[in-house]
């Protein structure tokens, strides 16, 4: 079970990346950073979102996978959001899309280091649920990147 378990997030995440990836291959800077509106996101401020959360993701099972229940802080997400969106704000949209797949790689490296008894560690997270295990956290990056990519095909259509 455990085995599989990690397999089946494996493909999971690589086959919504490749599912994003087709869908935003053939934009340029100025299509990547349109806004509908000025307080809207951008389809690069979408894919901006998806590696910092991928970047909490890892390091949370890392906490997890060295602690004992370990609690992530409770903060407002919005504020979160924001912070991170001026964090990447600079970056070109060739940027984003190495940052996109760097930040992948080293999702499907941790999966590598995960032993299986492991997944049924149990932390806390103001978003992500209390408790939370292992195995979910690591679900959460597939299952968040489908909604932002219904956000992006919608943005596509605009």
């Amino acid at each position: 079970m455990t085995h599989d378990a990690i397999s089946e997030i494996r493909q999971r995440l690589v086959e919504d990346r490749v599912a994003t990836l087709l869908l935003v291959s053939d934009l340029n800077e100025d299509q990547a950073q349109r806004r509908p509106r000025s307080n809207a996101w951008s389809i690069k401020d979408h894919l901006a979102h998806l590696v910092a959360v991928e970047e909490a993701v890892i390091a949370f099972a890392r906490r997890l996978l060295k602690e004992e229940r370990p609690i992530a802080d409770a903060y407002d997400v919005d504020t979160w959001n924001a912070r991170q969106q001026a964090q990447r704000a600079g970056l070109t949209w060739a940027q984003t899309l190495t940052e996109l797949s760097t930040t992948r790689e080293r999702l499907l490296v941790l999966l590598d280091e995960v032993p299986g008894q492991a997944l049924n560690r149990i932390g806390s997270h103001p978003v992500w649920g209390d408790p939370i295990t292992l195995l979910s956290v690591l679900r959460v990056p597939y299952r968040h990147e489908r909604g932002h990519r219904d956000e992006i095909r919608a943005l596509r259509i605009s």
